[in-house]
């Protein structure tokens, strides 16, 4: 695995020096090694802050019931299972992967045009303002009757689809794994952690998906 850098034409000397590889058919510079990233955190991202998403990124459907028309509807979240995490006041990225828990993020951001493009023909995904958050975001609409599905009651109320109690609302999810051509940098991940978050990769459907163009 590696990553795509953004290295100006008067700086490639400096990224070669260090070690970046020339990929001659996207015309971009890379690195293969992931500890090597942080000497080249500059060109990575132009933000003290951000995040690296490592191998493969998962996009977790589950099942909501429509507050409003009563009917079942899709929703969906983000898993993170590797990722790296990088900061101003870090000296080094932090890595993380321990292999067996994959959590699960309400939002990522940057979102890669061709994923979001996926995501928004395949489910009711889009621009809607929220009085409960007093905000506008990117959220999961009813497919039958078309009202939003509030984040909140989503990710962080008990008995909501993404709060994951048990084995039993963990084999109610499906997992579409994206493998990643090249790991992936995100602005932010707005993501939650759960001492039974082990139990989504251990008990719910798992299924490839080909979006190996992103």
């Amino acid at each position: 695995m590696s990553i795509l850098l953004n290295v100006p034409f008067s700086e490639k000397d400096e990224a070669k020096k260090l070690g970046a590889w020339w990929n001659p058919e996207l015309k971009k510079w890379y690195v293969k090694n992931r500890n090597e990233y942080i000497k080249f955190k500059k060109w990575i991202s132009p933000r003290d802050s951000f995040f690296v998403v490592c191998g493969h990124l998962y996009i977790i459907q589950g099942e909501n019931i429509c507050f409003k028309c009563g009917k079942k509807t899709r929703v969906i979240g983000y898993g993170i299972e590797s990722y790296m995490e990088f900061d101003d006041e870090i000296e080094s990225g932090v890595y993380y992967d321990k292999g067996e828990e994959i959590h699960i993020a309400a939002h990522i951001e940057l979102v890669p045009s061709k994923l979001m493009d996926y995501i928004q023909s395949t489910y009711n995904y889009k621009n809607r303002y929220s009085k409960f958050a007093n905000r506008t975001y990117l959220a999961n609409c009813c497919d039958n009757c078309d009202v939003l599905q509030g984040d909140f009651f989503l990710f962080n109320e008990v008995d909501s689809p993404f709060w994951i109690e048990n084995k039993e609302v963990a084999s109610k999810l499906n997992l579409f794994k994206i493998s990643l051509k090249y790991d992936m940098v995100l602005d932010n991940i707005e993501m939650g952690f759960g001492s039974n978050d082990y139990m989504i990769k251990q008990f719910a459907h798992t299924e490839e998906l080909d979006l190996s163009i992103i």
